[in-house]
């Protein structure tokens, strides 16, 4: 029962379901926080407040830490005790993150109200900091997080994360025999932990890794639904995995680790039957326009919906109130346009790659592979959609946004798409997925002039229905509504978490972007963010500002470690860097000294110190060993002072982290030819070419090159073709690397030309032949060694019309060199070639000729010997009448 009850509060669950269950104290409470009455919970919990003369400073957290002992884990069971974790950590949302705020702060709970008072809030956010950064001072009510991580950790392991040292191996160990409260208990805690990365700038330390150790492995859910009462159906059950693997791409997302949402995204695809497709269709965008033109759309649709509840009040959406755009745009029929007037044209597409679907958005490339199902929906008029497929659309959306370069136009569009398959459907709508889509949608329209005043003034109305902290208002305010906060809290742990703070915060970023530096900074003055509005003032130069608030911010908190380092980076003071790690263990502190001592200012009479730079960035990755640019960094100088060892380990984390980052693959395979291990720097390679290398010819050069030091002529050839194809538009012919390409053709003429149907070509054989005969001569301008080649494969596959052709073409560029007539070298080439076209003549005119009905190569062979000998003396005659070469020509007359 326990079991099933808790798992009813990790699917937020209506609380008449939990009542339902049976009338035991446990459900009342479960009931309670699933209604968004958290702090009723808490109430009655509690049975004595904390000692509020005992909180005096921050090392205070045994006197928290004795209190939960003493107040919860002692007198209740395991069970009991999580539900209280949870009511906290629910308190602590509602109060930071989702609003309606709490009738009581927990100052009036716990300390026994008057006793203590939010003067004394900073004694607790700072329990709160990660890695020298400090939690944001003016969250509500932080010790309701505190106390539900202390709970949580003593629930689990025992180990605390209120100390740096407290985790020396990083990892959590998840196993499916688990007791499944203790399972509960560890997902509850990865959830809290979160919430606490949520509260400072930059995830890192120890944090991080525990969070997503947590969710890694599926044993998490399958000890909960294995400890699931046999009656429970099929769908409950689903239900646990599907916010499962929706966690794990939030945790993933929130650690930085975005380029490994794609395994997650795809498993709960399947679970939810979600079919979706990213394809082109011609749409209407403005009021006048007669002419739809191309653009894209998210085709959507669920095949279950099994979330009950009633749905309460959801944001204001502001109308875009445009003269000239319409409020959303108008798309045609999917699939009536004639399929050579759609978006992809001329293109050669077959079943296979025509619907790219192992992406993070699958894509229809023509809308003849569209999903049938998909094809019948009215591209205006969609059904609505789950929500947990709502979900999965804004979680594609920030992994979009976070793998992508910034401000790409497609990228915009690809996200304007997905935001309008969420916002533009009839049905229920949940506040929290809702407000989130609007709110992505400002984000996306404040970087537009024609719709900037709808995005910032959505902005600002979403920030101020939290209904927290708002004292002036611009927006009058609504009547509230009683299942507000419940719908509030229904999905927030499977969203991206973004508190009351940093809303206001992106909304000063937008005034920044637009030039508005005034209220840029006054919401970072009003929010006490001094960092941030440092940073504002050093963007546009303004350094002396920058530096005077940083401080000031330094004189009122003198732990500030992440203060230290930005007055670090801008004053390029390494004795600041080192304060920061020495008070808080601040990672970029220790990042930027790597940066400094690798490339020293030129005023600091300091030379590069590749010692130096590893070993700050080394202590950086043992705070932080998820960071992806740090091990990259890292890495690099590894390869340019030739530790090789250390480049090869930094680069194999890289690929860890992003196995699709060819320039990480790339350069792990440098490293491994620098150790001599040139098949594991070929497999490298080979990953890397597979990846997004696609036009980098430097990865193609660096794989030809280590395929022909291990004799796998095939890969020589691929990488080659790639290259020839890369440089051709620049440079022509002088693309072809001549004594590779002999060396190719070489192998390709070692063995005879098959003569009859029974015998193949081999694929290296085709490819070669094809890339020879076919693609080469259009390359070919005024090289005859080219053209040379080119005739001995023509030769060697028994087309001897073909390669006497080639000569023909061979001499006439030689022979039109303008150097000809000045330059005695060129001259004599020039007889060469003309000495080697009459002995193609010779050799193969009399051959049996193309068509094989008694025809030769060339009946008059004898005739264009001599005309061709003729026209080059007759170049040479007034230049080199008196030299060797025109003796020469006078001899092969002679023998004609």
């Amino acid at each position: 029962m326990d079991v099933l009850l808790h798992s009813h509060l990790l699917l937020a669950s209506e609380p008449s379901v939990v009542e339902s269950l049976s009338d035991h104290p446990l459900c009342w409470a479960a009931s309670q926080i699933l209604s968004g009455n958290s702090h009723e919970v808490i109430n009655k919990s509690i049975k004595k407040g904390i000692d509020s003369k005992l909180i005096e400073k921050s090392s205070d957290i045994d006197v928290l830490k004795q209190w939960a002992h003493e107040n919860v884990l002692s007198s209740h069971s395991s069970s009991e005790s999580l539900v209280v974790a949870i009511a906290f950590l629910q308190c602590f949302i509602q109060n930071n993150f989702t609003g309606q705020a709490t009738p009581t702060s927990s100052y009036a709970t716990l300390f026994n109200q008057g006793q203590i008072d939010e003067s004394k809030n900073s004694i607790f956010s700072e329990l709160l900091n990660v890695s020298g950064q400090t939690a944001y001072e003016l969250c509500d009510d932080p010790v309701y997080l505190i106390l539900a991580l202390i709970l949580l950790e003593e629930l689990t392991d025992g180990k605390t994360l209120f100390g740096l040292d407290s985790y020396d191996d990083g990892q959590v160990a998840i196993s499916k025999d688990m007791d499944p409260t203790t399972a509960l208990a560890y997902w509850w805690r990865s959830r809290a932990i979160l919430v606490q990365l949520s509260l400072v700038a930059e995830p890192n330390g120890h944090h991080p890794i525990i969070a997503s150790s947590i969710l890694t492995s599926i044993d998490l859910a399958h000890a909960i639904t294995q400890a699931l009462p046999s009656e429970i159906d099929e769908t409950f059950r689903k239900q646990l995995y599907i916010i499962y693997y929706l966690e794990n791409c939030r945790c993933l997302l929130a650690v930085q680790t975005e380029h490994l949402c794609l395994p997650s995204l795809t498993k709960v695809k399947k679970l939810t039957d979600f079919e979706f497709v990213l394809t082109g269709a011609k749409a209407k965008r403005t009021k006048f326009q007669q002419i739809a033109h191309s653009g894209l759309i998210i085709l959507a649709k669920s095949h279950s919906n099994n979330e009950r509840f009633t749905e309460a009040e959801s944001p204001d959406t502001f109308e875009l109130d445009s003269d000239l755009l319409l409020e959303k745009p108008h798309f045609e029929a999917i699939g009536d346009e004639h399929i050579d007037e759609q978006i992809v044209k001329k293109q050669k597409l077959n079943d296979t790659n025509g619907f790219l679907e192992d992406k993070i958005l699958p894509v229809a490339i023509r809308q003849e592979f569209i999903p049938q199902s998909l094809q019948e929906l009215d591209p205006n008029n969609q059904p609505a959609l789950s929500q947990y497929d709502n979900i999965q659309l804004l979680l594609r959306l920030y992994t979009i946004r976070q793998t992508s370069p910034a401000n790409n136009p497609l990228t915009e569009e690809e996200l304007s798409a997905l935001i309008a398959r969420v916002l533009y459907q009839d049905g229920a709508k949940n506040w929290t997925v809702f407000s989130r889509a609007l709110w992505e949608r400002s984000i996306v329209e404040t970087k537009r002039a024609k719709t900037v005043e709808r995005g910032l003034l959505q902005m600002q109305s979403l920030v101020e229905e939290l209904g927290l902290r708002i004292t002036t208002k611009m927006i009058p305010d609504r009547a509230s509504d009683v299942e507000s906060t419940k719908q509030r809290l229904k999905y927030i742990h499977q969203l991206p978490l973004i508190p009351r703070w940093s809303l206001d915060a992106t909304l000063a970023e937008k005034y920044m972007s637009l030039g508005i530096l005034r209220s840029a900074v006054e919401i970072y003055e009003r929010l006490h963010m001094a960092c941030e509005a440092a940073l504002c003032y050093a963007a546009v130069g303004d350094e002396k500002q920058a530096e005077q608030i940083l401080v000031n911010c330094i004189e009122r908190n003198p732990k500030d470690a992440r203060a230290y380092s930005i007055l670090g980076d801008i004053r390029q003071d390494p004795s600041l860097w080192e304060k920061s790690w020495e008070i808080g263990k601040y990672v970029n502190a220790k990042n930027s000294l790597g940066r400094y001592y690798y490339n020293p200012p030129k005023g600091s009479g300091l030379e590069r110190d590749y010692t130096a730079a590893l070993k700050h960035l080394n202590d950086s990755l043992r705070i932080s060993p998820l960071s992806f640019d740090t091990w990259y960094f890292y890495g690099c100088i590894g390869l340019e002072c030739g530790k090789m060892n250390l480049a090869a380990e930094a680069f194999s984390r890289c690929v860890a982290l992003d196995e699709t980052h060819s320039l990480s693959w790339s350069n792990l395979s440098a490293a491994y030819v620098q150790l001599d291990k040139l098949k594991e720097a070929h497999s490298c390679l080979k990953r890397a070419i597979s990846s997004d290398a696609r036009k980098n010819w430097r990865i193609w050069d660096n794989y030809m090159i280590v395929s022909m030091k291990l004799g796998e002529w095939e890969d020589v050839l691929l990488a080659f073709r790639n290259l020839v194809d890369l440089r051709k538009d620049k440079n022509g012919e002088m693309s072809i690397e001549l004594p590779i390409l002999e060396k190719l053709i070489e192998i390709l003429v070692a063995t005879d030309y098959p003569t009859d149907s029974s015998q193949r070509l081999t694929h290296y054989q085709q490819s070669c032949l094809e890339f020879v005969c076919d693609i080469l001569p259009s390359l070919v301008t005024t090289s005859v060694r080219l053209w040379k080649l080119v005739a001995k494969v023509e030769l060697w596959r028994r087309r001897p019309w073909m390669a006497l052709a080639c000569h023909e073409k061979a001499f006439r560029a030689i022979s039109h060199n303008p150097d000809l007539t000045i330059d005695e070298k060129v001259w004599n080439e020039s007889v060469d070639v003309c000495d080697d076209l009459v002995a193609a003549y010779e050799s193969l005119g009399e051959m049996e000729g193309k068509h094989g009905a008694g025809d030769v190569v060339c009946q008059n062979w004898r005739y264009k010997a001599r005309s061709s000998i003729k026209t080059l003396m007759s170049r040479g005659k007034n230049y080199w009448e008196d030299s060797d070469g025109w003796d020469r020509l006078m001899d092969l007359k002679s023998t004609l």
